[in-house]
């Protein structure tokens, strides 16, 4: 009984402390959204992202983003290529515009971020880093560069959509693109997962 009553007491310990700490989501791109007329845009990236995001949600409405770009920018879009943008759509939209700080870049010229609130391409509100991040030869996220800022004042509002906008591209084109959606596991992940959780209440139970 007292074991039992333990084992209770520190899941929820657990839960409580999981509640109260930030929560870091990594998101790959891309998936095609849209593409300058007349180009004809990759969208194989599943396996093999040129992007990826961590979003961290500290909690009150501030959010931290950490974007990053990999070697396979060059060879998916040519050598010109670089992320000039990022938008975010929040949901329930927030009421004003929320604050953008600055963090870090490995990029010289990568020096500050600029939020506007938009018209997302879902519809909803979004904070659009415009050209902060493609202004200028040096002011360019390309291969193998990073930013990272923080934001605030979101409230309550919860990320539920965002894209990359990948410019410079050969030719003159640019094209927007999504998180990759990855794959759902398959039902033996499931039941293999359900039977662990199985055995680690057996267990419990036991030695209660």
């Amino acid at each position: 009984m007292y074991g039992s009553k333990l084992l209770n007491s520190v899941v929820v310990a657990g839960l409580l402390a999981f509640s109260n700490v930030a929560h870091a989501v990594v998101y790959d791109f891309g998936s095609l959204l849209t593409a300058s007329s007349g180009y004809t845009a990759p969208d194989s990236f599943a396996g093999n992202p040129f992007a990826q995001l961590e979003a961290t949600d500290n909690g009150g409405g501030a959010w931290t983003f950490l974007l990053s770009i990999n070697n396979n920018l060059f060879s998916s879009f040519g050598s010109g290529a670089f992320l000039g943008s990022m938008s975010f759509d929040f949901n329930p939209d927030p009421t004003v515009r929320p604050v953008s700080t600055f963090i870090a870049s490995n990029v010289g010229g990568v020096t500050s971020v600029t939020s506007t609130n938009g018209t997302g391409n879902s519809g909803l509100t979004d904070i659009d880093f415009g050209t902060a991040f493609g202004q200028g030869a040096n002011n360019r996220l390309s291969q193998s560069d990073w930013v990272t800022w923080s934001v605030s004042g979101l409230g309550s509002s919860i990320l539920n959509n965002m894209y990359v906008h990948v410019q410079g591209i050969d030719g003159g084109y640019s094209a927007k693109y999504t998180p990759v959606i990855p794959a759902v596991p398959e039902p033996s992940i499931y039941a293999m997962l359900l039977a662990g959780l199985g055995l680690i209440g057996y267990s419990a139970r036991r030695k209660a």
